[in-house]
């Protein structure tokens, strides 16, 4: 049977809301706001996890140390940045980020060199910095998409995995994700405030996501009763460590709350059960009569301009991916699943608001 969405049952649990970003009163000259970056940026500058430079400046195109990783990913985290001498050989007591380099260190987040060294002024790769980032959020899942240039042998690979599960990065529409690449200011700021916020990973879904829009909530109905769904950062523990952000699904009528998490990229739309398996339900590009399968099930697009009625509103452009149970479930761009049918004609869920 068709599932509408992958889910393992949970008893209530305290959960926290999605970060929202704050408003930021320092501006830089360099950082406009037509700038990509700019609302991230000023997230984090709110947060005193970032800074400008003596000159009023930001810089948003100079590449990141490892050192200033180092800066960053301490006062998110809190450590202690006092500075001391520290067990690399090239960072002395009196560098300005020697405080943070080894609290970093000791938090296993930035590791060094065999040879004794950490490098600081070297600087970080878009693999190091997934590593860094999956590190310092102690990302929990891992997606089920594959980078064309990200061998699975390659050191930062289960991590790079890791922040495209976490709506922290999609990679390039061509598939890549550039791990040998260098990291900009204004892109490692990005990273991390996906990372903190749900309003900043929605901002990092490709274009033509048919994910469900993070910043709002659903409501679905069926023979079982409504349900509502909603993106949160639960505190939830799973092998001793906080879930993070993931789909709530809620019954109205019990209260009983149901967990999952959704994975999208540039090759394709899945969800996946907590501590599970992950369900592929789009696989893109979206072609009519194209098929894939998920064990014993397989599934085709059927329809690509669907007209699909449902009590929030009548979509013109679903797309209908008909399974070989017999389901029929629609899919709306930029707004997730709408409607599933099973193998007899009947509804088994519907959308009924988004709010």
């Amino acid at each position: 049977m068709k599932r509408l969405f992958p889910i393992v049952t949970i008893l209530l649990v305290s959960i926290l809301l999605a970060a929202q970003p704050a408003a930021a009163a320092v501006s830089f000259p360099d950082v406009p706001k037509s700038n990509r970056f700019h609302a991230e940026i000023q997230y984090l500058v709110s947060k005193s996890i970032i800074s400008g430079y003596p000159d009023g400046t930001f810089a948003p195109k100079k590449e990141v140390t490892r050192a200033e990783a180092a800066i960053f990913i301490g006062r998110l985290l809190n450590l202690d940045g006092t500075k001391r001498a520290t067990q690399f050989k090239d960072v002395g007591k009196n560098l300005s980020a020697s405080g943070y380099i080894a609290s970093a260190a000791k938090e296993s987040i930035i590791n060094g060199y065999p040879d004794g060294s950490f490098k600081p002024d070297a600087l970080i790769s878009r693999g190091d910095m997934a590593a860094i980032v999956d590190r310092t959020f102690d990302l929990q899942f891992t997606s089920q998409f594959l980078f064309s240039d990200v061998g699975q042998n390659m050191r930062a690979a289960i991590a790079i995995r890791k922040i495209s599960a976490a709506s922290i990065t999609a990679g390039y529409p061509d598939g890549t994700f550039k791990p040998t690449g260098n990291v900009s200011r204004e892109q490692f700021s990005a990273f991390l405030a996906r990372g903190l916020s749900a309003e900043f990973k929605q901002r990092s879904a490709i274009a033509d996501t048919f994910a469900h829009d993070k910043t709002k909530q659903y409501t679905y109905g069926g023979a079982a009763g409504d349900r509502l769904l909603t993106y949160v950062n639960s505190t939830l523990q799973i092998s001793g460590s906080k879930l993070g952000f993931v789909w709530q699904e809620k019954d109205v009528k019990t209260g009983e709350s149901q967990y999952f998490i959704e994975d999208e990229s540039y090759q394709g739309f899945a969800t996946g059960l907590l501590q599970s398996d992950y369900y592929t339900e789009l696989l893109y590009p979206i072609e009519t009569g194209k098929s894939w399968s998920y064990y014993q099930e397989k599934s085709t697009y059927t329809a690509v301009h669907k007209t699909v009625a449902t009590p929030y509103k009548t979509f013109a452009n679903a797309v209908e991916v008909t399974t070989s149970t017999g389901y029929k479930n629609y899919y709306v761009k930029g707004v997730g699943l709408v409607k599933v049918i099973d193998k007899n004609g009947d509804t088994v869920s519907v959308l009924k608001g988004i709010k």
